[in-house]
Parts: C-alpha cells; sequence; structure tokens
C-alpha cells in the first residue's frame, strides 16, 4: 500500500513542480505532436481537447520509472526535464507512466489542467489503487518508448476534488 501511494506521490510532485515553476523565458517550435479528445462532466469548465504541443520523452528522473512520458500545451517548455510554463492561467501537464513487473501498478495517469486559473487534478492507475481514488485507467492507455507513442483510448482519470471521471481518447507521436 506504502509502495503504491508513494509511485503516484511522485506523478503529483512533478506536477506541483509545474504549478511552483516561473520562467524568464521560452521559446516554442509550435509543434503538434496530437490532440487529446475529452469527455465527461468537466469538460462544460475545461474544455474538450487537450493539444500537446511539447514533450518529455525522457522523464525518468521526475517520474522513477524510464517507461514514463510528460505531455504539455505549447506555452510549457522543458529545460533540463523541469517543465517551464509561460502562461499560469491555461495549460495542461500530464504525466504517463508505465512500470516494469516489479512494481505495484502497471500504468498511471497524473494530470492538471488549468483553465482560466482554476486547477483540476486527474489521477488513475492500473490496477486502481486508493491512492488514485481507485480508478482504472483502463486497457487502452499505453506508454510505447519503442514506437514513441502514448496512447489513450478510452482512459479514464477522476478528479481527485469531485470525483468526476474524464475519459481520454487520442494517440500522441514524438520524435
Amino acid at each position: 500500500m506504502k509502495t503504491k501511494r508513494s509511485i503516484l506521490n511522485i506523478a503529483l510532485i512533478v506536477l506541483l513542480t509545474v504549478s511552483c515553476s516561473s520562467s524568464d523565458d521560452s521559446s516554442g517550435d509550435n509543434t503538434v505532436y496530437g490532440i487529446i479528445q475529452l469527455s465527461g462532466p468537466d469538460t462544460s469548465e475545461i474544455g474538450s481537447t487537450l493539444t500537446v504541443g511539447n514533450i518529455n520523452a525522457d522523464a525518468l528522473g521526475s517520474t522513477g520509472t524510464s517507461s514514463s512520458v510528460v505531455l504539455a500545451d505549447e506555452n510549457t517548455t522543458f529545460e533540463n526535464g523541469v517543465p517551464n510554463p509561460t502562461d499560469f492561467s491555461n495549460g495542461f501537464i500530464i504525466v504517463a507512466a508505465e512500470f516494469d513487473d516489479n512494481a505495484v501498478v502497471d500504468k498511471t495517469i497524473s494530470m492538471t489542467i488549468l483553465k482560466n486559473g482554476e486547477e483540476y487534478r486527474y489521477v488513475c492507475s492500473t490496477p486502481p489503487t486508493s491512492a488514485a481514488d481507485n480508478t482504472d485507467c483502463g486497457v487502452g492507455f499505453s506508454t510505447d518508448k519503442v514506437a514513441k507513442e502514448v496512447k489513450f483510448d478510452d482512459t479514464t482519470v477522476i478528479n481527485v476534488d469531485t470525483g468526476t471521471i474524464l475519459t481520454m481518447n487520442g494517440t500522441i507521436n514524438y520524435d
């Protein structure tokens, strides 16, 4: 139980770091890696799509697993693995991770969306754990570092404050 909570806490720490980070300068190349379609009650507040503009494909240092990828909006770049947002009112960070056979969980998502200055936090794990509000990510979520692809196919995450479910669909490909 303690290990499960520790794994999810690592992902949440990354998200908290993003909320507290600042940057004097950021240069994006306006690359779009993919769009994630969202459905569920929260879309009335957060919108129905997330456009991935930046990726940290080597997130081992911040997540503890080499099979993790951090996805961000176009206004959040990564410098030495640290997210550097330039818009503190609107943006998102998604930590998508898979773990080896020795881990308590197979995969997790920890996500923070900022919309008009309001923060919405979501989590899930497979298998579901109490640290992820007992929400299973689903069989359609995968992080494939060889194919350089993160796939969300009816992936479910839970809002940690309200308990509402958000469903994610989309494929993110990166170089």
